[in-house]
């Protein structure tokens, strides 16, 4: 099967901008696919945290044209991890090691319709560093990818129930709650939910009365707000976040300061009584 020629990579990592990492990557793909656009999706990822990773490309992903996609979060690096190229169902590939990084933003472009282990030693820049196959490795297969190479020249085809899952999964919601976990924290303090606006609809939390937030140190009201500016400064509020998901942010301030909730903490968001206390 033939590939067809993307010519604009969209990376993401966990390397930061203190080192080089980031610019010997890029350099790597337009040494091999001169012309080639790279456009930075994000390359503050918490140092290894594959989850908060996959929550950024995940909400990334479904705003770009059909690209290659390639996300390094690997703390599993040199180990028997496998390399892999997934094909979406709306065209786009996504190049990664196998953690769980590249599932969600998959299923955020139709779902996964194939899937292939890379081990065609030939594309690689050898010899292979066992700590930096972000250069070695994913960057040159996404070059490759991205003018023409068709995936079938990676490796061996995968069934993509075989696949690391994510490390986080679907929220649990029931009559008047959602228990619900942190994934990810962004430079404002909000911290982002594995929920959706509709699972607290479905639980019935928006339909006007108080809504509790409990968590290991502490239980809150909160108020559900369209804007950050609707709750006066220093109070909590329940926010429908610009990819239709749930986080809990504070008008001016840190919900993640405020509250000291940490990631992949729990939290249970429940319907509470006018007679109860927060």
């Amino acid at each position: 099967m033939a590939g067809g020629a993307f010519r604009f990579v969209a990376f993401l990592s966990d390397f930061g901008w203190g080192d080089e990492f980031v610019g010997v990557c890029k350099g790597v793909i337009m040494e091999m696919a001169p012309g080639t656009v790279v456009l930075d999706i994000s390359h503050d990822v918490p140092p290894g945290d594959v989850g908060a990773g996959a929550w950024v490309l995940a909400a990334a992903a479904p705003h770009f044209p059909p690209a290659v996609f390639l996300a390094v979060v690997d703390p599993g690096v040199g180990t028997v991890r496998r390399a892999l190229c997934l094909r979406s169902a709306r065209g786009s590939l996504l190049v990664g090691p196998d953690n769980g990084l590249l599932l969600p933003a998959a299923e955020a472009l139709g779902g996964v319709v194939g899937a292939w282990g890379i081990e065609n030693e030939a594309l690689f820049r050898l010899p292979l560093s066992p700590t930096f196959h972000g250069r070695d490795l994913f960057a040159p297969v996404a070059a490759r990818l991205a003018v023409g190479l068709a995936p079938e020249e990676l490796g061996p085809a995968l069934d993509p129930a075989t696949l690391s899952p994510p490390p986080f999964g679907p929220a649990e919601v029931g009559s008047g709650w959602v228990r619900a976990r942190v994934v990810a924290s962004d430079r404002f303090g909000n911290l982002s939910l594995n929920c959706r606006w509709r699972d607290l609809e479905r639980a019935g939390l928006l339909r006007g009365g108080r809504i509790g937030l409990v968590w290991r140190r502490g239980r809150i009201l909160l108020r559900p707000a369209r804007t950050f500016s609707e709750g006066p400064e220093r109070e909590v509020l329940l926010i429908e976040d610009s990819r239709g998901g749930v986080q809990l942010s504070v008008n001016r301030g840190s919900a993640r300061g405020l509250t000291g909730i940490g990631h992949s903490e729990e939290v249970l968001m429940e319907a509470v009584g006018e007679e109860e206390d927060p």
